[in-house]
């Protein structure tokens, strides 16, 4: 009688998580969120109990922890595990621990939403200890970005049942199943990260090949809605992601550096032209073009100043441990500046949020949040560089998705869909570093 794998069965949960991101769920509240994280916690907590199971029941305790305590030695695990503990805290002593951790409908974030993400970080780097694991996580995450895609096409051509703004309307930008433009960019960043490892890690084989030229069109199908999603952070992110790679790139590359920095100048210029011309009918014409209009005169950048002066005041008044995950709405009412209200236009929008990651970290969880945050990303980097046994491409995709992350976090905040992404690309980078270090 043939055994049962239950670390098997755990991987399998942790592959379809990221499938979370497809889910839509018409008949709750807030279709585009409530979905998406029961899916990845269910996910998640299978996983969990058949990773149990299998060190119960196939006497590899000894093996696995031993795994995971080599794991976690890391300074990129050490980093999203103090994170992971003072965002925990900061909900303890926060002004609403309940809400902290439960969070609500409309979000789903908070304590319980962070430690799934732990765990689901800590599963991946237990049970996911060759390449050929990781690669076909990838396929799962593109094929999670390629339904959300479906999706909004969907909804962009009208079939019924699919919510969505239509293909063609006014202002129209792509929000697929994400709901929200703004985080379908970010996503489809790390989408693009996926597919652009997966052929780089093709062993050699040709670029003229079926299999090479599909990944390519995959890579080319995510940047057309990545622009149509018209995003500037994103956008802003995604330049200085390739920018900040193509250097890494070139600088690796001893052999031939010119050319690779030339095509960075070249692509740059390219970007700052289309900024500086942003205001012509050529521009204009171009879609999706808005993601040009970088400006701090717009009112949307008018908002986020109020929101982070509103959570400047709260970091003030609780700058250690802040107001606690999820409570940014009771700072908001405590210091409402009243310029956020204009008679004409009544109030902005993002009122549970200061629209920052750094200014929600540092309200929310205080200062030492805000560090344990940027730790991680430390931690990553000089892992990093001190490695010098990583191919020059490779090193160039794992600079430029963290740096397009923390741009991007400049004026969005965190959601499931890129929370999810960026605890996948921690855990790969600690297996990748760690790997290349032996």
């Amino acid at each position: 009688m043939q055994t049962i794998n239950f670390f098997k069965i755990s991987r399998f949960f942790i592959f379809i998580a990221p499938l979370a991101v497809a889910i839509v769920t018409p008949s709750t509240l807030f279709p585009f969120i409530v979905g998406k994280y029961v899916w990845f916690r269910t996910a998640v907590d299978l996983a969990l109990i058949f990773f149990l199971l299998g060190l119960a029941f196939q006497d590899k305790l000894s093996v696995v922890g031993g795994q995971l305590l080599a794991a976690l030695k890391s300074p990129l695990a050490v980093t999203v595990s103090i994170f992971v503990f003072i965002f925990i805290l900061a909900g303890f002593f926060g002004v609403d621990p309940a809400n902290s951790f439960w969070s609500n409908f409309e979000r789903g974030e908070g304590g319980l939403q962070i430690i799934h993400l732990w765990l689901f970080f800590l599963l991946m780097t237990v049970l996911f200890r060759e390449e050929k694991d990781w690669k076909k996580l990838f396929w799962f995450s593109i094929i999670g970005a390629v339904l959300m895609i479906f999706y909004g096409i969907a909804a962009g051509l009208g079939m019924p049942g699919y919510i969505g703004g239509a293909f063609g309307s006014e202002g129209f930008r792509f929000s697929g199943s994400i709901g929200n433009p703004a985080y379908v960019a970010t996503y489809l960043i790390f989408a693009m990260f996926y597919a652009g490892y997966l052929l780089m890690a093709r062993d050699g084989k040709k670029i003229i090949s079926g299999g090479s030229l599909g990944i390519i069109g995959l890579i080319i199908f995510f940047f057309i809605f990545f622009w149509l999603a018209a995003t500037r952070g994103g956008f802003m992110g995604l330049v200085l992601g390739v920018v900040l790679g193509g250097c890494y790139f070139a600088y690796s590359h001893k052999t031939w550096r010119k050319r690779p920095f030339a095509a960075v100048a070249v692509f740059a210029a390219m970007v700052v032209a289309m900024i500086y011309f942003k205001d012509t009918a050529l521009v204009k014409s171009l879609p999706g073009s808005r993601i040009f209009d970088i400006s701090f005169s717009a009112t949307t950048w008018e908002h986020r100043t109020y929101m982070w002066k509103i959570a400047w005041d709260g970091f003030k008044e609780r700058p250690l441990l802040g107001w606690g995950p999820e409570n940014y709405i009771n700072i908001f009412d405590q210091h409402f500046n009243i310029k956020y209200f204009k008679p004409t236009e009544g109030f902005g929008a993002w009122f549970d949020r200061a629209h920052s990651v750094y200014f929600d970290y540092l309200a929310e969880t205080g200062i030492l949040g805000l560090i344990s945050y940027l730790a991680i990303f430390a931690a990553f980097y000089w892992q990093l560089f001190r490695n010098n046994k990583i191919s020059p491409i490779s090193g160039a995709l794992l600079v430029a998705i963290p740096i397009a992350y923390l741009v991007q976090g400049l004026v969005l905040f965190e959601v499931l869909p890129l929370y999810l992404n960026l605890f996948l690309f921690l855990s790969f980078a600690n297996y990748k570093l760690k790997n290349h270090e032996q």
